[in-house]
């Protein structure tokens, strides 16, 4: 027994190593083939949903060719995807734009818009907007309220937005558990870690708790994210090939903030709170900011900072609370162009405080496009002339000469198309790209 003991313990060791190596090695492996097998599904699903939401309706070999993927790939996931309610099949005699003369009609594949619900938060100054939008991402209805934000108590305000969504869905009959996310916007800077509002104009109070009360009235997940980030979101959903590279979006108007693209996702920072562009500081112990600091380039760039610099209001003017008439720049912006000094002066200040930040933001990052949208554009052949004189005296050519600035019109939808784009991106990436043939349910009830 001895000997048969000893024959067992003297084993070599290199050999009794090498077994167990093997041994783990082969778990290892198949572990890692599995885990890799389910991320590539979970691409492709996501690579098929990407495509039809992008370019709408297509045949299965369209779709193919598309997103690169094989017959039999496109055939398996676009059956899944019908089996678990996300997509569906439509008969259309024209493929590629040419009808068919016989045959069958090609079959298209199309998102199934009521497989989910999205609702879009628009937060700003003194007003609430809802839009209900399905997993095509076209908006079903819309409501827009007027509240005193500036007055609202942090521990209530969430409450009450999660109360006027559940009364907003009651209205029109929707079911809560058709909605799939809540995605909200907000002007300043808001903590998406938490999901909470750290500081924003339209509000005097601070650190607003808004996703959790959203969350519990709703059961679903709900985001927060800066307003200009959502636009920047936008761009990406409208035009994602020339949005792939680094580029950044400045919206002008009731305020000026930037959304900012880097290698064709939008860069939101360790809490969300990145590129606060407006708050960046232009000239020390200048004009007071809404954000209680002094020189910002918001307070030169923003609707009411060009106002208070052509009344000739002291630098220390509080900021008004409430939003600027449009009516009011717009008589601003006449007066100007009529040959008012100092109209003239404000707009020329606005515009060099803008081209000197953008300059430092190039600088640093150096974006391809640097896109200029929002209300505040309308007053452009104001601004440019002094924007492109300091764009260029705080740089040198090599930094500036690839790089495009640009004026885009800016709708009204923006911000919101954002938030309903960044909502679909995550339901694609996060709940339906497991699918359902795995033995998880989605997170919503598919209509």
């Amino acid at each position: 027994m001895l000997h048969q003991l000893r024959i067992r313990v003297n084993i070599p060791v290199e050999k009794f190593d090498c077994a167990l190596q093997h041994n783990a090695l082969n778990g290892v492996g198949e572990m890692r083939e599995k885990a890799d097998s389910d991320l590539v599904r979970r691409q492709n699903r996501r690579l098929v949903l990407d495509a039809l939401r992008q370019h709408g309706s297509m045949a299965r070999i369209e779709l193919g060719r598309v997103t690169g993927l094989s017959p039999a790939s496109i055939t398996s996931i676009s059956g899944q995807l019908i089996a678990e309610g996300l997509l569906r099949e439509k008969a259309e005699g024209t493929v590629f734009g040419i009808r068919q003369r016989r045959g069958r009609p090609m079959v298209q594949l199309q998102i199934n818009p009521a497989a989910a619900l999205i609702v879009m938060v628009k937060l700003s100054i003194d007003g609430i907007e809802l839009v209900l939008a399905d997993f095509r991402g076209d908006i079903v209805a819309r409501e827009t309220l007027r509240i005193a934000t500036y007055d609202a108590k942090a521990e209530t305000f969430g409450p009450m937005v999660a109360a006027e969504i559940v009364a907003f869905l009651a209205q029109r009959k929707v079911r809560r558990q058709s909605v799939a996310r809540v995605s909200v916007a907000v002007q300043g800077l808001a903590d998406s870690q938490v999901g909470s509002i750290v500081w924003s104009p339209a509000f005097a109070a601070r650190h607003i708790p808004l996703c959790e009360p959203i969350t519990s009235a709703l059961g679903v997940t709900c985001t927060i994210a800066n307003d200009a980030n959502l636009m920047a979101e936008a761009l990406i959903g409208t035009d994602p090939r020339r949005f792939s590279g680094t580029s950044a979006i400045v919206f002008m108007g009731y305020g000026v903030g930037m959304g900012l693209i880097i290698n064709g996702d939008v860069y939101h920072g360790a809490t969300g709170a990145a590129a606060e562009f407006g708050h960046m500081n232009h000239l020390p112990d200048g004009p007071l900011c809404r954000c209680g600091r002094r020189g910002c380039v918001e307070a030169f760039a923003a609707d009411y900072g060009i106002l208070r610099l052509a009344l000739g209001e002291i630098e220390t003017q509080a900021p008004p609370r409430t939003r600027v008439p449009g009516e009011t720049m717009m008589d601003l912006e006449d007066r100007a162009r009529n040959g008012d000094k100092a109209a003239q002066d404000a707009f020329a200040k606005a515009g060099q405080a803008l081209g000197y930040g953008l300059a430092r933001l190039v600088a640093i990052i150096s974006p391809e496009h640097i896109l200029l949208a929002g209300p505040g554009t309308r007053a452009m052949p104001l601004i440019e002339p002094s924007l492109r004189m300091a764009f260029a005296d705080g740089l040198v050519d090599e930094l500036r000469r690839n790089v495009s600035i640009e004026t885009i019109p800016l709708a009204n939808d923006m911000i919101v198309r954002g938030g309903i784009e960044d909502a679909l991106h995550h339901l694609d990436r996060d709940v339906f790209a497991a699918g359902l043939h795995d033995g998880r349910a989605p997170m919503v009830e598919i209509a």
